[in-house]
């Protein structure tokens, strides 16, 4: 047995070395390839016979076979057999998206989606099916099963059963057996689309040339799936196993069937059904309810609903993150973009948060993620997911602690989504809080924890803006703080960074990361060439993480668009090739949007201007025959669109190019855009209403949206240095470009099967004057030398090669490196008593304003690491019952040293870690020993060179603030004149005062701050920014009020709650005022800023989502001020403007009639059984005025009434049972 075992794997390595080599097509699987993305771009695909279709057929199908024989010989986890699988489940695809008629029986979609369940490739059978348009008839039951829909399989069950009711008697299918229908066979191939030869549906027309054998088991099956998908929603083993044992069976008995097809389907749904069997959320959240049995039921309703939500089967990346959530705590979850990490994250919360004793105080989970766009998108999800068992706030912009209290005070748990600099905020105003109560932290996309390690690396944290380093500041110390809280890493590109950032998160040395190289769809990338002699065409080069070859060949997959050659424009349009080559790219999109594809054009800078080129195209000759964009006919889409349209209108002008673009269909994202704006255009691309969008990274840091094809115009960001009169070129990171590229075709959000990111390269001159010919052929030598280079870039990341640099290491480096060529210390002692003696400004006389000379950056980036030091000796002095100096200051420095992530990526650790500890002990006992001093420092929450400097400035703010404590009753003009003062004070100071580029249209900007402030807080009478000085405008809001005038009133404000609030007090609406001594407009400064208004109550609309615009906010007032006096309180400038009057407002809002109760049960007589099983999993089929209720497996059970409102609209969120005890009535379980 064992040498038969041994020869039929021989055959079945032959079959897969010759057709499923990995990344490797042969010649014409490559052909095949191409013409079915030709085929789904609906553009003239190359030529193919119909032969050539079988002999793939065929290949494929013998590819099932090598399958089945590894996973008899080697188990059904054999990495051959998923091999064969794949490319099975790839071969069947393509010739599925060509509509190639090479079955007669099944439709060849359907084999391809089984192929891919059994290769753990889920997403891919889901996104095929959908594409087949499977919607009635019995194949669309056997297409749900594939997809693992079970609610929709359930329902098409039911809906068969209602056709055929004589066969949902006690006897069953058995009088199929006992027809006379003649045998009769037609091997003439199947329409792709067909419906199966079986009863139901389009297929009815056939039953009379299908043997009874063949309508029996299909009948069967039918059975069996309605029986399986109701087992493993609700978590029954039994009926599961039931079912699969049945599965079976018909399996071998369809080896009889004329037709070998449906034997193969059988084959396929019984394999994968034993995978889903295994692969069920309940068997994990069983096994992660042993920590609290009594927290069961709980537990298997959140399993439950995840089958409501289309997640009940794991995919192998969520099946390995949570074997390890139930074996440890912490971990790091490092696989790609779609792959499911959030669920993993979920359950997390699940686990730390809700399994634990009932006497805890109210657990807390911080969930920090990187960008505000994120934060509210996780937000949203996990508000959806937890209801009311967790209360879910999301912090990230504003006041530092929020505009309510609630989550500070509840005795409910509590999961508060924080980005790091707001996390930071949160930790001077309630770090004692968060730390009691941290039950569990959570780090979204952890792999920007990693430096690139570059001068301009280098330069980010001199100039105290380095995302990274406030990334490692912040895990170290509260890992210092709280050693052995869990925390889970998520991230999607982590690269080479896997391992260390996984040893990092779990402190251990022989830490190893989850999910690495699990792909969940296919992912292309390539380039697009672009030709003005030619139409677009397109080279695709890696799949997969790997290069992607044609057998016998060198040259990568060549994809010949075959769409319109664009018109040449103007010589004023061609004499620029980036100017060119950026419309060719729009001209691409634009006729590629066939078949419902959404692309995403990402802009690595300057996106007005891109914005202005695009919007200004669509009047160049030739692009009036492009199809024009619709808006969308569904009322709630259409809604939305107007709301977007409506706040383009409102913050960027009608004459905008953001309002141009977006009635072209066209939405646009950059981070300069005010956040409600951006929020709106996100939902615009969410919802798919419109096709294209023009975007910066910031859109895609973690937001998942729904991109078929990503087009890039340029791999580089150039920008120039004023100060040294150099030009700063800065490649594309490869992080960065694979957090890009894996948005495209996104399990989920997209339709594509594959997710496409082509990256535009120039292949001739667009120009016609050879003046300027000479700089094209420079610029595309350039691009195809930055595309190679990225290339192998990416490669040497999959290979975890090259090396992984910590932001502290780097600033630690940096330090060293200016000590020894700059003042000539060449020993660790040197180095070591200079940096127990010097304070920063000792170092540079010319500090905090973003210096280029040596000695300047020197004393920032000390100033930046004694950031990292005071902020970490003042929260471990919240452990510490006496002054924290001394041996115990180094043995504290020491452990968090051990926490940071230099500690894991430098390579000289040891001698960084005695210099880190130096300067750490002399910072406490030498350079800042006055505890005071370092404690109102801390709270400023600058660095502390920034922070004395800011000592001068924040009394001046304080009295400018108590001095509007009427402000809630000053006219406009009165309140902008506040901001401007405010403005005035803080815009020359170095550190924390107003920035902007050196250059003539920067400080011609900077020059009109008043302006601009005038236009963002709507002052009357304010100038507008014509179209293309927006984002320029825009840019100076966010970095310069929104940002730095923001944090220096917040920092003014939350130093005088730390100087006057009680230890350990924590902060709420009712004692705000009266701790810090402030009337309101000191709490609401911030968020008028955020929102652009210099009314309180327009601010919390929008923030609240009882507003759609500021205009409309406005018009709130009115209500707002009648049921004010409706209170008979009494009335003065604080109570216009008090937060928790505006809370108790919007509650008044809310409907006071209560909901009618549900409806759970009814009463039901029986039809088909005797009632003494006692119970009886049930569903209804609606049918003659009442309501059938019959088994899973199609048999009648009882009727009852019709009662919708026991029905509702939510199917797949119920479960129903018949109970015969002590009456008979059907009851709702979920």
């Amino acid at each position: 047995m064992a040498r038969l075992d041994e020869q039929r794997r021989e055959l079945a390595a032959a079959v897969r070395l010759n057709r499923a080599a990995e990344n490797e097509l042969t010649p014409q699987q490559a052909r095949l390839f191409v013409r079915s993305l030709q085929n789904s771009w609906q553009v003239p695909p190359i030529a193919w016979s119909t032969q050539q279709s079988r002999e793939q057929f065929a290949d494929a199908r013998r590819l099932l076979h090598a399958a089945s024989i590894f996973r008899q010989v080697d188990g059904d986890s054999s990495a051959d057999a998923l091999s064969c699988y794949r490319r099975a489940g790839e071969l069947l695809e393509w010739l599925a998206r060509s509509a190639d008629a090479v079955t007669r029986d099944v439709p060849v979609a359907m084999l391809a989606a089984g192929a891919y369940q059994l290769a753990a490739l889920p997403a891919m059978a889901t996104a095929l099916l959908r594409q087949g348009r499977f919607e009635a008839g019995t194949a669309s039951i056997f297409a749900a099963f594939l997809s693992a829909d079970f609610d929709a399989v359930i329902a098409r069950a039911v809906d068969f059963w209602g056709e055929h009711p004589e066969w949902t008697g006690r006897d069953g299918s058995a009088a199929l057996l006992d027809e006379e229908v003649p045998d009769t066979e037609n091997d003439e191939p199947g329409v792709e689309g067909d419906d199966l030869d079986m009863p139901g549906g389009e297929g009815e027309k056939k039953v009379a040339e299908a043997g009874k054998i063949g309508r029996w088991v299909t009948v069967e099956l039918i059975r069996s799936l309605g029986l399986l998908s109701d087992g493993l929603r609700r978590g029954n083993d039994e009926r599961t196993d039931r079912a699969i044992e049945k599965l079976t069976n018909l399996s071998e008995l369809s080896t009889r069937l004329s037709s070998d097809e449906l034997w193969i389907l059988i084959t396929l749904i019984d394999a994968a059904a034993r995978r889903f069997a295994a692969d069920s959320i309940h068997k994990r959240v069983a096994r992660l309810t042993e920590r609290a049995p009594e927290k069961a039921p709980l537990m298997w309703r959140f399993a439950r609903e995840q089958f409501a939500r289309g997640r009940g089967i794991l995919w192998a990346s969520q099946l390995q993150g949570l074997d390890r959530l139930i074996a440890q705590d912490s971990f790091a979850l490092c696989t790609p973009t779609g792959s499911g990490k959030t669920l993993v994250a979920n359950l997390a919360l699940v686990k730390e948060l809700l399994l634990v004793p009932a006497d805890l105080q109210a657990p807390l989970a911080i969930y920090l993620v990187p960008s505000r766009a994120l934060a509210g998108e996780v937000e949203a999800k996990l508000t959806a997911e937890f209801g009311e068992r967790i209360i879910v706030t999301g912090l990230y912009g504003g006041a530092d602690w929020g505009i309510t209290d609630y989550w500070l005070t509840t005795d409910q748990p509590v999961v508060l989504i924080a980005t790091v600099e707001k996390a930071e905020a949160l930790m001077r105003y309630v770090g004692h809080l968060l730390i009691h109560r941290l039950r569990l932290l959570v780090i979204d996309e952890a792999h920007q924890v990693v430096n690139e390690g570059n001068a301009t690396a280098m330069l980010a944290l001199a100039a105290h803006n380095s995302r990274s380093m406030r990334l490692e500041a912040m895990i170290s110390r509260i890992l210092t703080l709280k050693p052995d809280v869990p925390r889970i890493a998520l991230t999607a590109v982590a690269g080479g960074a896997a391992q260390p950032v996984a040893t990092w998160i779990e402190n251990d040395a022989n830490a190893r990361p989850i999910g690495m190289g699990y792909r969940s769809s296919r992912q292309l990338i390539g380039a697009l060439q672009c030709d003005p002699n030619r139409a677009p065409s397109a080279i695709l080069d890696i799949m997969n993480g790997q290069m992607l070859y044609v057998r016998g060949r060198e040259d990568p997959v060549y994809l010949q668009l075959r769409i319109p050659k664009m018109q040449l424009p103007a010589p004023g349009i061609r004499n620029s090739l980036p100017h060119y080559t950026e419309i060719y790219v729009l001209w691409t999109a634009l006729h590629l949007l066939e078949g419902g594809r959404r692309i995403l054009i990402s802009v690595m800078q300057s996106p007005e201007r891109m914005m202005r080129r695009f919007a200004e195209a669509f009047d160049l000759p030739g692009w009036e025959n492009i199809e024009p964009f619709v808006p969308p006919l569904d009322a709630a889409d259409r809604s939305r669109f107007d709301e977007a349209r409506a706040a383009c209108i409102d913050y960027c002008g009608i004459d905008s190019y953001e309002r141009r673009l977006i009635d072209r269909g066209i939405a646009t994202s950059h981070g300069q855009m005010p956040q409600r704006l951006r929020r709106l255009m996100t939902d615009l691309i969410d919802r798919r209403i419109c096709p294209v969008t023009i975007a910066t990274a910031t859109l895609t840091e973690g937001v998942n949206l729904p991109f078929d094809i990503i087009f890039l115009t340029s791999l580089l960001r150039r920008g120039f240095d004023a100060q040294t009169g150099q030009q700063d070129i800065v490649p594309m990171s490869t992080a960065e470009f694979r957090n890009l590229a894996g948005r495209a075709g996104r399990p989920g959000a997209a339709d594509a099967i594959e997710g496409m990111t082509l990256i535009a390269l120039p292949q001739a001159p667009s120009t016609t004057a050879q003046s300027t010919r000479t700089t094209q052929l420079a610029q595309i030598q350039r691009g195809e030398h930055d595309y190679e280079d990225l290339l192998g870039r990416l490669l040497a990341d999959d290979e975890a090669q090259g090396r992984v640099f910590s932001p502290l290491a780097v600033l630690m480096t940096s330090i060293i490196q200016k000590c020894v060529r700059d003042l000539n210390l060449r020993t660790e002692p040197e180095i070591l008593a200079w940096l127990e003696a010097t304070l920063p400004e000792n170092a540079g006389a010319n500090l905090a304003v973003e210096s280029r000379i040596a000695s300047d950056q020197l004393g920032d980036t000390l100033d930046e690491l004694d950031g990292f030091i005071l902020a970490a000796t003042e929260e471990l002095a919240l452990l510490e019952d006496a002054p924290l100096n001394g041996p115990r200051l180094e043995e504290r420095l020491r452990a968090l040293w051990a926490h940071t992530f230099a500690r894991v990526a430098a390579e000289q650790e040891q001698l960084l870690e005695r210099l880190f500890l130096g300067r750490g002990r002399a910072f406490v006992e030498r350079l800042y020993p006055n505890s005071e001093q370092r404690r109102r420092l801390y709270h400023y929450g600058f660095t502390p060179y920034v922070g004395r400097r800011f000592e001068g400035v924040a009394p001046d703010i304080i009295t400018e603030l108590i001095g509007a404590a009427h402000y809630g009753a000053m006219l406009p003009s009165d309140r902008f004149a506040m901001f401007e003062r405010l403005g005035q004070r803080v815009r020359a100071e170095a550190g924390f005062g107003f920035r902007e580029r050196q250059t003539d249209a920067g400080q011609a900007v900077l020059a009109n701050w008043a302006g601009i402030m005038g236009w963002w807080m709507q002052r009357d009478g304010a100038a507008a920014p014509q179209p293309d000085q927006l984002r320029s405008w825009q840019r100076f809001v966010t970095e310069n009020l929104e940002f730095r005038l923001g944090v220096a009133v917040g920092a003014a404000v939350a130093q005088v709650w730390g100087q006057n609030a009680a230890a350990f007090a924590t902060p709420t609406l009712d004692t705000w005022r009266a701790t810090t001594g402030l009337p309101w407009i000191g709490f609401w400064f911030r968020e008028l800023l955020r929102w652009g208004t210099l009314d309180p109550l327009v601010a919390f609309t929008l923030a609240q989502g009882l507003a759609k615009t500021r205009e409309d906010a406005v018009a709130l007032r009115p209500e707002y001020d009648a049921w004010l006096v409706a209170q008979g309180q009494p009335i003065d400038a604080e109570a216009l403007i008090d937060p928790e009057n505006f809370l108790a407002w919007q509650r008044s809002r809310a409907r006071d009639a209560a909901p009618a109760g549900a409806v759970l049960g009814t009463i039901a007589q029986l039809t088909g059984v005797d009632g003494l099983g006692l119970r009886y999993d049930v569903r209804p089929l609606v049918r003659e005025g009442g309501i059938d209720w019959i088994d899973a497996a199609g048999f009648a059970v009882a009727r009852s009434p019709l009662s919708q409102a026991l029905l509702t609209d939510r199917p797949a969120w119920h479960d129903y049972e018949l109970r015969t005890f002590p009456n008979v009535e059907v009851v709702r379980t979920f």
